[in-house]
């Protein structure tokens, strides 16, 4: 087996190359955005293939401290497998609802009732406490298995984004193969792409060579 210290630093590594590219402006969003072209003909790009992938996401997005790192690295792997897929499955219930949303549809009966039972499962596990003068939701102690915690932040985030009005703000990708989730703060509220340098060119540069050979078949 490997060794725990080896984890943590096999971990760290893909920490410090910043794996994803988090360009949503939410975490919920991004997470979304980790099945990756999906709705390209030739098949989706799955980003999140295995738990230590897991984690530095929720690290990069800001849900989990370094610190926090190593006790979630060293957790039972019966039980990372199963938060993994735990989180996929949310992920696509989450993707469900917010591609609906965002081509101006009524989210699936199906998926609403999958997040209402995610909600509810997570709030299991928690306790209402006094903190700097509000109350808050915290874990509610050994109740909460430590390979959880990603998912359950995740959740967390994902239901202030969807019974907020910052949901209004929810744009996806002009390009059809890819479609990236992303909140479009910008003034005008014209952003196009989920990244200018990636589909953003990618697009101009596909428009452009077949301008050219419409003027050259001329």
């Amino acid at each position: 087996m490997i060794s725990t210290r080896i984890r943590v630093m096999q971990i760290q590594k893909k920490l410090d190359s910043a794996p994803f590219q988090l360009v949503a402006g939410h975490p919920a969003l991004d997470l979304v955005n980790t099945l990756d072209w999906r709705f390209r003909p030739s098949g989706a790009e799955e980003l999140l293939n295995n738990y230590a992938d897991l984690l530095c996401f929720a690290e990069q997005s800001g849900l989990i401290t370094p610190s926090e790192i190593q006790k979630l690295a060293t957790s039972d792997p019966v039980r990372k497998r199963r938060s993994l897929s735990s989180t996929k499955r949310f992920r696509e219930c989450l993707a469900s609802i917010l591609y609906a949303v965002v081509d101006g549809q009524a989210p699936p009966i199906d998926g609403v009732r999958s997040l209402s039972a995610f909600a509810r499962t997570m709030r299991k596990s928690e306790d209402l406490e006094w903190c700097d003068s509000r109350l808050r939701w915290n874990a509610g102690g050994d109740r909460v298995r430590a390979s959880d915690v990603p998912l359950r932040r995740l959740v967390s985030t994902a239901l202030e984004l969807l019974t907020s009005a910052e949901i209004d703000q929810l744009r996806a990708c002009s390009n059809q193969e890819c479609r990236w989730l992303f909140l479009d703060g910008s003034k005008n509220k014209a952003r196009r792409w989920c990244d200018m340098k990636l589909c953003g060119n990618r697009i101009k540069a596909r428009r452009y060579r077949s301008k050219q050979r419409m003027v050259d078949s001329q």
